[in-house]
């Protein structure tokens, strides 16, 4: 077999270097060189790459000029914003590139997702009810009725920029997460929230949701975390499910807001049999309905993260999506399929290659 190329796509060298480098270290029994690069390191005139290439002798990584590789398993994350408008356009370019095939293409912003999911009758009741926010009095109106909501960026992740809002007698409170910190703000005056949400906005664009009660029964936040990827066979597989759980008086359950990984079997233990088998029927219709809906809907996946909230009623809610998930909950709960994590880019590229060559073959 012809040696192919799969390039990691980075903002930087130093993100997910044990990830990249461990997958890098099965590549040559798949007859895969590894390399590695930045949207910025392409030369626009040449297209050549200067950026790392794995040599597979000495297991480390060492800088190379190569071509754009053939295949590219996208592992950008934008926490810099001038970076971030930098880098963007050049990705989506790079998406376009037609000697080029992204393992997956990423989801757009979590309000198209929503609105998306929103059409499909069988996904439809696990959203909870979403409204794009453009000025406070949506949200003061939603207060009044309810006395509480949570706001969540269109573009966000690991719980950065989450808000939640509740209505008190004399003032109404915002808390959000700092990292592992919890903090608040109270407003005693509708212009001063006013002016607060119209500087949130101006910065960049939310949605607003009821504030589930997804607490367990000692009061600490908790979600289900579902991990799907594609296998060589290029299908869909629940490669496992988790639970995150929060600390007492916050309301994420993220690890980065301070959260701890938990085994679903220990946690599903406390679970009645009927309890038990009614979620994970939700469950598998969520985890095989949603990909390929996904799919058909936007572009190529390769893997998901999908974060399940269960309310105190017995409710099942989806929180978020995410094409470019984690695996530490998951490396923590489950040790046994961290090989599988550092295989799976491999399998998938192969399954590609294979599939092209056969369309190729049937076109001729």
């Amino acid at each position: 077999m012809i040696k192919t190329t799969l390039g990691f796509l980075v903002i930087d060298f130093t993100h997910e270097n044990t990830y990249l480098t461990e997958i890098a270290k099965y590549s040559d029994s798949f007859e895969i060189e590894c390399v590695r690069f930045t949207p910025t390191s392409i030369q626009p005139t040449t297209l050549s790459i200067d950026g790392e290439r794995f040599d597979s002798s000495t297991q480390q990584w060492k800088k190379a000029s190569f071509p754009i590789p053939p295949f590219i398993y996208d592992r950008c994350f934008y926490h810099d914003i001038s970076l971030a408008k930098k880098s963007k356009p050049i990705v989506t370019w790079l998406k376009s590139y037609p000697q080029t095939t992204f393992l997956g293409f990423g989801l757009p912003n979590k309000w198209d997702v929503y609105s998306a999911l929103a059409t499909n009758k069988e996904i439809e009741p696990y959203l909870p009810k979403s409204e794009r926010i453009y000025n406070s009095l949506s949200i003061e109106t939603t207060l009044k009725e309810t006395g509480s909501c949570i706001l969540k960026p269109v573009k966000g992740s690991r719980g950065f920029g989450i808000y939640f809002i509740r209505q008190e007698p004399e003032q109404l409170t915002i808390t959000y997460h700092h990292g592992r910190d919890k903090k608040t703000k109270t407003f005693r005056s509708r212009n001063a929230f006013h002016r607060w949400c119209t500087s949130l906005i101006q910065n960049q664009a939310y949605f607003m949701q009821p504030m589930l009660s997804l607490t367990d029964e000692e009061g600490y936040p908790f979600d289900l975390r579902l991990f799907l990827q594609k296998d060589q066979n290029g299908a869909w597989h629940l490669v496992d499910k988790a639970i995150r759980k929060g600390y007492q008086g916050s309301f994420l359950s993220n690890l980065s807001s301070g959260g701890d990984p938990i085994t679903y079997k220990s946690w599903s233990n406390h679970l009645a049999s009927k309890q038990k088998y009614l979620l994970e029927d939700e469950l598998h219709t969520i985890a095989s309905v949603l990909p390929p809906f996904l799919e058909e809907t936007f572009q190529p996946l390769f893997e998901l993260g999908i974060d399940i909230g269960i309310a105190k009623d017995g409710s099942i809610w989806i929180l978020d999506i995410n094409s470019k998930p984690g695996r530490k909950t998951f490396v923590t709960t489950n040790p046994s399929l961290t090989e599988l994590f550092h295989q799976a880019p491999l399998y998938y590229c192969i399954y590609l290659v294979k599939n092209m060559s056969e369309t190729k073959t049937t076109t001729m």
